[in-house]
Protein backbone atom coordinates (compact mmCIF):
# COMPACT_ATOMS: atom_id res chain seq x y z
CA UNK A 1 0.00 0.00 0.00
CA UNK A 2 1.18 3.62 -0.86
CA UNK A 3 2.17 5.27 2.82
CA UNK A 4 0.73 8.42 0.76
CA UNK A 5 -3.18 6.93 1.51
CA UNK A 6 -2.17 6.18 5.09
CA UNK A 7 -0.83 9.49 5.59
CA UNK A 8 -3.96 11.15 4.54
CA UNK A 9 -5.47 10.23 7.84
CA UNK A 10 -2.24 10.39 9.83
CA UNK A 11 -2.53 14.55 11.02
CA UNK A 12 -0.64 14.56 14.18
CA UNK A 13 -2.59 15.98 16.85
CA UNK A 14 -3.40 15.64 20.71
CA UNK A 15 -6.91 15.31 21.56
CA UNK A 16 -8.10 16.12 25.55
CA UNK A 17 -10.77 13.60 26.39
CA UNK A 18 -13.36 14.52 29.44
CA UNK A 19 -15.68 12.36 31.09
CA UNK A 20 -18.76 13.17 33.40
CA UNK A 21 -20.38 10.19 35.19
CA UNK A 22 -23.37 10.01 37.32
CA UNK A 23 -22.53 8.60 40.55
CA UNK A 24 -25.24 6.34 42.52
CA UNK A 25 -27.09 5.52 39.10
CA UNK A 26 -27.62 1.73 39.13
CA UNK A 27 -29.71 2.15 43.00
CA UNK A 28 -31.26 5.30 41.46
CA UNK A 29 -33.06 3.04 38.63
CA UNK A 30 -33.75 0.13 40.74
CA UNK A 31 -35.49 2.70 43.44
CA UNK A 32 -37.01 5.24 41.95
CA UNK A 33 -39.84 5.51 39.28
CA UNK A 34 -40.02 7.61 36.76
CA UNK A 35 -35.87 7.33 36.75
CA UNK A 36 -35.90 7.29 32.61
CA UNK A 37 -36.68 11.19 32.95
CA UNK A 38 -33.55 11.85 34.96
CA UNK A 39 -30.87 10.43 32.69
CA UNK A 40 -32.26 11.59 29.59
CA UNK A 41 -32.33 15.08 31.10
CA UNK A 42 -28.52 14.31 31.52
CA UNK A 43 -28.14 13.28 28.20
CA UNK A 44 -29.63 16.21 26.44
CA UNK A 45 -28.77 19.16 28.88
CA UNK A 46 -25.63 18.65 30.43
CA UNK A 47 -24.60 19.45 26.90
CA UNK A 48 -25.87 22.57 27.24
CA UNK A 49 -24.47 23.27 30.44
CA UNK A 50 -20.79 22.79 28.81
CA UNK A 51 -22.49 25.31 26.42
CA UNK A 52 -23.34 27.81 28.87
CA UNK A 53 -20.21 27.21 30.95
CA UNK A 54 -18.22 28.07 27.83
CA UNK A 55 -20.08 31.36 27.51
CA UNK A 56 -19.01 32.27 30.84
CA UNK A 57 -15.63 31.22 30.29
CA UNK A 58 -15.17 33.26 26.90
CA UNK A 59 -16.73 36.70 28.90
CA UNK A 60 -13.35 36.01 30.82
CA UNK A 61 -10.82 35.67 28.25
CA UNK A 62 -12.32 35.82 25.06
CA UNK A 63 -11.66 32.44 23.79
CA UNK A 64 -13.50 29.49 22.95
CA UNK A 65 -13.29 25.32 23.46
CA UNK A 66 -15.10 23.03 20.51
CA UNK A 67 -16.37 20.05 22.57
CA UNK A 68 -17.74 17.12 20.63
CA UNK A 69 -18.98 13.85 22.27
CA UNK A 70 -16.95 11.14 21.55
CA UNK A 71 -19.63 8.25 23.10
CA UNK A 72 -21.79 7.36 25.46
CA UNK A 73 -21.02 4.67 28.11
CA UNK A 74 -23.99 3.71 29.76
CA UNK A 75 -24.55 6.55 32.41
CA UNK A 76 -21.11 8.35 31.43
CA UNK A 77 -20.64 11.01 28.63
CA UNK A 78 -17.09 11.70 27.13
CA UNK A 79 -16.26 14.49 25.15
CA UNK A 80 -13.40 15.20 23.15
CA UNK A 81 -11.20 18.26 22.19
CA UNK A 82 -8.58 19.02 19.75
CA UNK A 83 -6.03 20.90 21.97
CA UNK A 84 -3.13 23.13 20.67
CA UNK A 85 -0.73 24.19 23.61
CA UNK A 86 -0.95 24.04 27.33
CA UNK A 87 -3.56 26.80 27.75
CA UNK A 88 -6.17 25.22 25.73
CA UNK A 89 -6.04 21.91 27.85
CA UNK A 90 -6.50 23.74 31.56
CA UNK A 91 -9.58 26.36 30.05
CA UNK A 92 -11.04 23.16 28.69
CA UNK A 93 -10.43 21.03 32.02
CA UNK A 94 -11.73 24.18 33.85
CA UNK A 95 -14.96 25.02 31.92
CA UNK A 96 -16.10 21.10 31.98
CA UNK A 97 -15.60 21.49 36.13
CA UNK A 98 -17.89 24.76 35.56
CA UNK A 99 -20.13 22.41 33.60
CA UNK A 100 -20.43 19.65 35.72
CA UNK A 101 -20.66 21.91 38.93
CA UNK A 102 -23.45 23.74 37.77
CA UNK A 103 -25.54 20.79 36.82
CA UNK A 104 -24.79 19.23 40.17
CA UNK A 105 -26.19 22.72 41.64
CA UNK A 106 -29.25 23.15 39.38
CA UNK A 107 -30.45 19.57 38.59
CA UNK A 108 -29.74 17.10 40.79
CA UNK A 109 -29.42 19.10 44.13
CA UNK A 110 -32.62 17.18 45.11
CA UNK A 111 -31.89 13.93 43.83
CA UNK A 112 -30.08 11.01 45.31
CA UNK A 113 -27.42 11.60 42.75
CA UNK A 114 -23.89 12.83 41.55
CA UNK A 115 -21.43 13.92 38.93
CA UNK A 116 -17.56 12.65 39.33
CA UNK A 117 -14.87 12.70 35.97
CA UNK A 118 -11.69 12.57 34.28
CA UNK A 119 -9.98 13.99 31.72
CA UNK A 120 -6.95 12.40 29.43
CA UNK A 121 -4.87 13.02 26.33
CA UNK A 122 -4.53 11.40 23.58
CA UNK A 123 -1.94 11.96 21.14
CA UNK A 124 -2.04 10.30 17.03
CA UNK A 125 -0.57 8.84 14.93
CA UNK A 126 1.22 7.82 17.20
CA UNK A 127 1.25 6.44 20.33
CA UNK A 128 -2.38 6.44 20.04
CA UNK A 129 -3.97 5.54 16.46
CA UNK A 130 -7.32 6.27 14.96
CA UNK A 131 -9.68 3.17 14.08
CA UNK A 132 -13.02 2.26 12.16
CA UNK A 133 -15.26 -0.97 12.58
CA UNK A 134 -18.16 -1.75 9.67
CA UNK A 135 -21.27 -0.92 11.00
CA UNK A 136 -23.04 -3.68 8.28
CA UNK A 137 -20.90 -7.24 9.28
CA UNK A 138 -20.68 -7.29 5.21
CA UNK A 139 -19.15 -4.31 4.51
CA UNK A 140 -15.45 -5.86 5.85
CA UNK A 141 -15.36 -8.79 3.64
CA UNK A 142 -11.89 -8.12 1.80
CA UNK A 143 -8.93 -9.96 1.10
CA UNK A 144 -6.88 -6.60 1.44
CA UNK A 145 -5.02 -6.63 5.36
CA UNK A 146 -6.95 -4.56 7.54
CA UNK A 147 -4.48 -2.05 8.19
CA UNK A 148 -4.99 -1.26 4.36
CA UNK A 149 -8.91 -1.53 4.88
CA UNK A 150 -8.76 0.67 7.80
CA UNK A 151 -6.54 3.60 6.25
CA UNK A 152 -8.85 3.60 3.21
CA UNK A 153 -11.46 3.79 5.47
CA UNK A 154 -10.26 7.01 7.54
CA UNK A 155 -9.01 8.53 4.10
CA UNK A 156 -11.40 11.34 2.06
CA UNK A 157 -14.54 12.13 3.65
CA UNK A 158 -15.98 10.18 6.20
CA UNK A 159 -18.67 8.07 6.17
CA UNK A 160 -20.67 7.65 9.27
CA UNK A 161 -23.35 5.73 8.07
CA UNK A 162 -20.98 2.73 6.54
CA UNK A 163 -18.20 3.12 9.79
CA UNK A 164 -18.23 3.34 13.02
CA UNK A 165 -14.95 5.86 13.92
CA UNK A 166 -12.92 5.16 16.88
CA UNK A 167 -9.35 5.35 18.93
CA UNK A 168 -7.82 3.44 20.28
CA UNK A 169 -3.90 3.02 22.00
CA UNK A 170 -1.89 3.33 25.49
CA UNK A 171 -2.95 6.78 26.64
CA UNK A 172 -6.94 5.75 25.82
CA UNK A 173 -6.62 2.58 27.71
CA UNK A 174 -4.80 4.13 30.51
CA UNK A 175 -7.61 7.13 30.76
CA UNK A 176 -10.17 4.42 31.37
CA UNK A 177 -7.72 3.57 34.66
CA UNK A 178 -7.65 6.63 35.42
CA UNK A 179 -11.27 7.42 35.42
CA UNK A 180 -11.54 4.54 37.61
CA UNK A 181 -9.72 6.25 40.51
CA UNK A 182 -12.37 9.32 39.83
CA UNK A 183 -14.81 10.33 42.88
CA UNK A 184 -17.64 13.26 43.65
CA UNK A 185 -14.72 14.74 45.15
CA UNK A 186 -11.84 14.14 42.75
CA UNK A 187 -11.79 14.52 39.11
CA UNK A 188 -8.86 12.67 37.95
CA UNK A 189 -6.33 13.73 35.46
CA UNK A 190 -3.65 11.53 33.47
CA UNK A 191 -0.22 12.61 33.66
CA UNK A 192 0.20 14.73 30.17
CA UNK A 193 -3.32 16.61 31.87
CA UNK A 194 -1.34 17.32 35.19
CA UNK A 195 1.26 18.79 33.10
CA UNK A 196 -0.44 20.79 30.82
CA UNK A 197 -2.12 22.79 33.17
CA UNK A 198 0.85 23.38 35.71
CA UNK A 199 2.89 24.82 32.36
CA UNK A 200 -0.08 27.06 31.64
CA UNK A 201 -0.39 27.69 35.50
CA UNK A 202 3.18 28.51 35.62
CA UNK A 203 3.07 30.83 32.96
CA UNK A 204 0.43 32.70 34.39
CA UNK A 205 1.36 32.97 37.41
CA UNK A 206 1.82 37.00 38.47
CA UNK A 207 0.16 38.15 35.67
CA UNK A 208 -3.12 40.13 35.62
CA UNK A 209 -4.90 37.63 33.54
CA UNK A 210 -5.45 33.99 33.20
CA UNK A 211 -4.12 32.74 37.20
CA UNK A 212 -7.23 32.22 37.96
CA UNK A 213 -8.32 29.63 35.21
CA UNK A 214 -5.07 28.17 34.71
CA UNK A 215 -4.06 27.64 38.36
CA UNK A 216 -3.06 23.92 40.33
CA UNK A 217 -4.22 25.59 43.42
CA UNK A 218 -7.31 22.98 44.18
CA UNK A 219 -4.75 20.36 42.88
CA UNK A 220 -4.13 17.19 45.36
CA UNK A 221 -1.44 13.74 44.34
CA UNK A 222 -3.69 10.99 45.02
CA UNK A 223 -1.08 8.61 45.33
CA UNK A 224 1.24 6.12 42.91
CA UNK A 225 -0.84 3.31 41.34
CA UNK A 226 -0.26 0.16 39.55
CA UNK A 227 -2.93 0.57 37.02
CA UNK A 228 -3.43 -3.05 35.11
CA UNK A 229 -1.21 -3.70 31.87
CA UNK A 230 0.30 0.44 32.71
CA UNK A 231 3.79 1.18 32.01
CA UNK A 232 4.88 -2.17 32.55
CA UNK A 233 3.63 -2.32 36.33
CA UNK A 234 5.27 0.67 37.16
CA UNK A 235 3.43 2.71 39.82
CA UNK A 236 1.04 6.00 38.20
CA UNK A 237 1.13 8.68 39.92
CA UNK A 238 -2.76 10.68 39.82
CA UNK A 239 -3.09 14.16 40.39
CA UNK A 240 -6.39 15.56 40.46
CA UNK A 241 -8.54 18.58 41.13
CA UNK A 242 -10.06 18.65 44.12
CA UNK A 243 -14.24 19.68 43.64
CA UNK A 244 -14.03 20.66 47.32
CA UNK A 245 -10.91 21.97 47.81
CA UNK A 246 -12.68 25.22 49.24
CA UNK A 247 -14.60 23.93 52.11
CA UNK A 248 -13.72 25.21 55.17
CA UNK A 249 -13.24 21.70 56.79
CA UNK A 250 -11.28 20.56 53.77
CA UNK A 251 -9.48 23.29 54.07
CA UNK A 252 -8.54 23.23 57.38
CA UNK A 253 -7.33 19.38 57.19
CA UNK A 254 -5.24 20.20 54.02
CA UNK A 255 -3.38 22.64 56.38
CA UNK A 256 -2.12 19.90 58.03
CA UNK A 257 -0.47 18.55 55.60
CA UNK A 258 1.99 20.69 55.09
CA UNK A 259 1.74 23.41 51.53
CA UNK A 260 -0.17 22.89 48.76
CA UNK A 261 1.44 21.03 45.25
CA UNK A 262 3.11 23.77 43.36
CA UNK A 263 3.09 23.89 39.59
CA UNK A 264 6.70 23.54 39.49
CA UNK A 265 6.77 20.22 41.77
CA UNK A 266 3.81 18.81 39.49
CA UNK A 267 5.96 20.12 36.31
CA UNK A 268 9.15 18.20 37.74
CA UNK A 269 7.07 14.78 38.18
CA UNK A 270 5.53 14.68 35.17
CA UNK A 271 9.00 15.20 33.21
CA UNK A 272 10.38 12.91 34.83
CA UNK A 273 7.79 10.48 33.72
CA UNK A 274 8.09 11.06 30.08
CA UNK A 275 11.86 10.70 30.23
CA UNK A 276 11.64 7.14 31.31
CA UNK A 277 12.86 4.63 28.39
CA UNK A 278 9.31 2.68 29.04
CA UNK A 279 6.96 5.49 28.81
CA UNK A 280 4.72 4.61 26.64
CA UNK A 281 2.96 8.08 25.83
CA UNK A 282 3.38 11.74 23.95
CA UNK A 283 2.03 14.89 23.78
CA UNK A 284 1.96 17.21 20.71
CA UNK A 285 0.75 20.49 21.17
CA UNK A 286 2.43 22.25 17.68
CA UNK A 287 1.62 25.99 19.46
CA UNK A 288 3.45 25.24 22.69
CA UNK A 289 6.33 27.37 23.85
CA UNK A 290 8.17 24.47 24.78
CA UNK A 291 10.18 22.78 21.57
CA UNK A 292 9.53 19.10 23.45
CA UNK A 293 5.70 19.58 22.52
CA UNK A 294 6.08 20.58 18.78
CA UNK A 295 8.03 17.45 17.49
CA UNK A 296 5.66 15.58 15.49
CA UNK A 297 4.92 12.18 16.63
CA UNK A 298 5.65 9.14 14.60
CA UNK A 299 2.83 7.19 13.12
CA UNK A 300 2.60 3.84 15.05
CA UNK A 301 1.42 2.03 12.58
CA UNK A 302 3.93 2.82 10.11
CA UNK A 303 5.66 -0.37 10.24
CA UNK A 304 2.36 -2.06 9.78
CA UNK A 305 1.90 -0.16 6.27
CA UNK A 306 5.26 -1.31 4.94
CA UNK A 307 4.87 -5.29 6.32
CA UNK A 308 1.70 -5.75 5.61
CA UNK A 309 1.28 -7.16 1.91
CA UNK A 310 -1.28 -5.42 -0.63
CA UNK A 311 -3.70 -7.13 -3.41
CA UNK A 312 -2.02 -5.11 -5.94
CA UNK A 313 0.44 -6.94 -8.32
CA UNK A 314 0.17 -10.17 -6.09
CA UNK A 315 -0.89 -13.97 -7.87
CA UNK A 316 -4.66 -13.78 -7.48
CA UNK A 317 -6.52 -17.33 -6.68
CA UNK A 318 -9.05 -17.69 -10.11
CA UNK A 319 -12.20 -18.28 -8.24
CA UNK A 320 -13.82 -19.81 -11.52
CA UNK A 321 -11.65 -22.51 -11.66
CA UNK A 322 -11.93 -23.51 -7.84
CA UNK A 323 -16.07 -23.30 -8.64
CA UNK A 324 -14.95 -25.71 -11.32
CA UNK A 325 -13.68 -28.11 -9.29
CA UNK A 326 -9.89 -27.65 -9.81
CA UNK A 327 -7.44 -28.43 -6.13
CA UNK A 328 -4.74 -26.38 -6.06
CA UNK A 329 -3.59 -27.92 -3.09
CA UNK A 330 -3.57 -31.99 -3.49
CA UNK A 331 -6.66 -33.42 -1.16
CA UNK A 332 -4.01 -35.78 0.54
CA UNK A 333 -2.11 -33.27 1.86
CA UNK A 334 -1.41 -33.20 6.05
CA UNK A 335 -2.47 -29.96 7.70
CA UNK A 336 -1.31 -28.34 10.11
Amino acid sequence: MDCKLASKHSIPKSKLFVSCDLVGSTHFKQTEPGWQKIFLSFYWEFPQFIHEANRVQAEIDGGQTAFRLWKAVGDELIFEVLVGDEAAVSRAVRVWIRAIDEYEKQVLIDRKLALKGGAFIATFPGPDSESTVPIDPGEGQSDEPVVHQNAKALSGQRAPTKYLYDYFGPSVDTGFRIFGHSSRRYFTLSVEVAWAISLAAHSAAGQKVGFETHTTKDFVFRGAHVLKGVWRAREYPIFAIDRESRDAVNEAVSAMNGSAISASKIIDVCHACATDENWPFSLYLPNSTNEAFQVEPEDAMAGLYHSEPTLEGAETVDRVSLRAGEDLIPANTPLG
